[in-house]
């Protein structure tokens, strides 16, 4: 698709994708979307090197439609839980034409109550969506999420990318933000650092601030 800044071998594979998820013709169908590099890529987000993979996220209830709809493209035995690095997930990997995808279900970093959750079913009315699947839609993970999500893991670089996307429409995002700030608890420290990566005063409520 023109003017995504992918490759031929990413749009293919992101096409094959939706089309092996589109199960729209299900009575509740499995709900997912697009996050990481290719994510942000589709959000005009600024990244420092091409993206290698293509991540998808999930509840974990939809866990096993969305890997037997994707099981043609399996590269390992299936969902699998990962305890790695403070976080919490069923992961399960696949090769879509030369592309590493991973479906990630149910993740979360930190414990509760205090970390970040992460419920795809709650985000899926703030994520906007990618014309590039075709006939099939790609929903993304909305900026409010990328931004936790990339700070919690400490990816300093990333997020001040993706703050400075989010600058151009803050108030677009702001009450999102403040909506996850609230129901995972975020401790002061962690509204602080979003704050200053928003250029905000350290204790200001994201929605308060911006609606002015």
């Amino acid at each position: 698709m023109a003017g995504t800044g992918m490759s031929y071998i990413q749009e293919t594979a992101l096409r094959k994708v939706a089309e092996a998820l589109d199960l729209s013709w299900m009575e509740k169908p499995p709900v997912w979307l697009l996050g990481g590099s290719c994510g942000l890529m589709l959000h005009n987000v600024s990244l420092s090197r091409p993206p290698a993979d293509i991540d998808l996220y999930a509840d974990l209830e939809d866990a096993a439609p969305l890997h037997e709809a994707l099981s043609c493209y399996s590269a390992d035995n299936g969902p699998e839980e990962d305890y790695s690095g403070n976080c919490y997930s069923r992961r399960s990997r696949y090769i879509v034409g030369e592309m590493k995808v991973e479906l990630v279900c149910g993740f979360r970093i930190g414990n509760p109550p205090f970390g970040y959750t992460v419920d795809v079913h709650s985000l899926l009315r703030h994520a906007p969506v990618s014309g590039i699947g075709g006939s099939s839609l790609i929903r993304l993970m909305p900026l409010a999420h990328e931004l936790l999500y990339n700070m919690l893991r400490g990816r300093t670089e990333r997020c001040r990318n993706i703050a400075g996307r989010m600058l151009s429409s803050l108030q677009q995002h702001a009450s999102l933000l403040e909506q996850l700030a609230e129901q995972n608890r975020l401790d002061p420290a962690c509204r602080a650092e979003l704050n200053r990566l928003l250029g905000q005063p350290p204790e200001t409520e994201f929605r308060k601030e911006t609606a002015r």
